[in-house]
């Protein structure tokens, strides 16, 4: 397991927040996403940072739910795995409530971190 840092400083970006921005301008300019996703993304950079910010990091359904304000069980499947198609994150669900489902950033696809967007 790597840190989502060292991954950042060996890309050379500098820090976490100039790759958050990049997010940002990327959620900003995505117009598939809907607010239900750009909350759910809220949801799964606090579950990162709460990690220490491994890559990847394991998760729970009821806690991004909860954190993202989203209350529907088929609403969240659906916008986890548009994110997953969407090319912003590796999602590997888990079937065992006690181990959680593991993410990670797509850090490879530059339309994700990449602010020069068509």
């Amino acid at each position: 397991m790597r840190l989502l840092s060292d991954y950042f400083e060996g890309r050379h970006m500098g820090s976490i927040n100039k790759n958050l921005e990049y997010l940002k301008d990327r959620i900003q300019a995505d117009q598939r996403l809907s607010a239900y996703h750009v909350s759910l993304l809220a949801a799964l950079i606090f579950a990162s940072e709460n990690s220490g910010l491994t890559h990847p990091f394991q998760v729970s359904r009821s806690k991004l739910m909860r954190s993202s304000k989203i209350y529907s069980t088929s609403t969240y499947h659906k916008c986890i795995g548009e994110l997953q198609v969407f090319g912003y994150i590796f999602y590997s669900p888990s079937y065992n409530p006690f181990l959680g489902s593991r993410v990670s950033w797509n850090l490879e696809d530059e339309t994700v971190l990449s602010c020069n967007l068509s």
